[in-house]
């Protein structure tokens, strides 16, 4: 795949239109992980996977959230992803690597929300992921709980918007085929959202992407940290509609997880 062309592209497409307005707020930007926002977006995450780095995983994913505001301060929101994956990873359902299309693995996350002052929320909850795979190759293979817990702090010195969100999350499996990998993965994230001009904002590790592997260790693996160096850059065009670019590369891979990761995403709140 032509990378220059692909990223030229998804350039364009996050900056093709002049924002009409900002979103009702500018931190409502939809990846604030104490806000989530009641909307729909599509997905199309590009991954180049270790070992080999001939095998690569494209993900297109259809995800819906939906914000329950129970108080001004309480809430609580709930998730479902379902992705569709192109892949040419070797498996025992592709053993000649050939490119593969099929569904992956649900994801469906319930969390609560709690808002005490205009600086500050926390949430906590967790996603709940299905072994609906068509292919080994597609996903775990595992029913899987991720406890999930975040807190948010607004930057009161830097432009309106911007905030600093530490994420964690526990991937573990608790059933499933017993010939598949055993799960059990924390994971971090300590999202910085800086608000910039004309609609753009630059996000810094905006997915949970910092992994220790608490598992037996797989082939390639030299040991347990995965950390990767991750950054986002978005734009609001309009109150309801934005997009946004991820580029992420490991910085230490003793843990196999993926070698390059490319993600664009279209958002469509609903306020």
């Amino acid at each position: 795949m032509k990378f220059g062309a692909m990223l030229a592209l998804v350039c364009l497409v996050i900056g093709v239109a002049a924002p009409s307005a900002g979103a009702a707020d500018e931190s409502d930007n939809g990846l604030d992980p104490t806000n989530p926002l009641t909307r729909l977006s599509l997905k199309y995450q590009y991954q180049n996977l270790p070992p080999s780095e001939e095998d690569t995983l494209h993900n297109g994913t259809l995800r819906g959230d939906l914000l329950f505001k129970e108080s001004a301060t309480w809430g609580w929101s709930t998730r479902l992803e379902l992705p569709l994956i192109v892949t040419d990873q070797v498996s025992r359902d592709n053993p000649d690597g050939g490119a593969e299309f099929g569904f992956g693995d649900v994801l469906t996350q319930a969390i609560i929300i709690n808002r005490p002052s205009d600086t500050f929320a926390w949430m906590a909850g967790s996603q709940f992921i299905f072994p609906t795979a068509s292919q080994d190759q597609m996903g775990g293979g595992k029913y899987r709980i991720v406890p999930s817990a975040a807190a948010r702090w607004s930057l009161p010195r830097q432009r309106k918007g911007s905030w600093f969100a530490p994420l964690v999350r526990y991937d573990a499996d608790v059933a499933g085929a017993d010939d598949r990998n055993r799960i059990r993965e924390l994971q971090f994230a300590p999202i910085l959202n800086l608000t910039l001009d004309q609609g753009w904002f630059l996000n810094f590790y905006p997915s949970s992407d910092i992994r220790y592997n608490f598992a037996s260790e797989r082939p390639g693996d030299t040991g347990k940290w995965f950390v990767p160096f991750d950054f986002l850059v978005g734009r609001n065009w309009s109150k309801s509609t934005f997009g946004t670019l991820e580029v992420a590369f490991p910085l230490v891979q003793q843990y196999q997880v993926y070698d390059l990761k490319i993600e664009a995403n279209i958002y469509f709140l609903f306020f």
